[in-house]
């Protein structure tokens, strides 16, 4: 599973504390492509293949400060 962040809006600090946060729930990797952060998931979680991504992204902006 991959799920793209737009520099513009998603500072990568975001980003690496939810992945701290969902630990044990999958293999995440960042990568810096151009404008986006790309993180790849794999060995997801029995139980939350479905649910995840948006779990995931919905975390990330409640990391956001203004």
């Amino acid at each position: 599973m991959t799920i793209n962040f737009h520099k513009n809006i998603y500072p990568l600090k975001a980003i690496k504390d939810t992945v701290q946060a969902y630990d044990g729930f999958a293999v995440f990797k960042i990568t810096d492509k151009g404008e986006y952060y790309v993180l790849m998931l794999s060995n997801i979680k029995k139980g939350v293949e479905d649910t995840i991504k948006d779990e995931f992204c919905n975390y990330v902006l409640s990391r956001i400060k203004p």
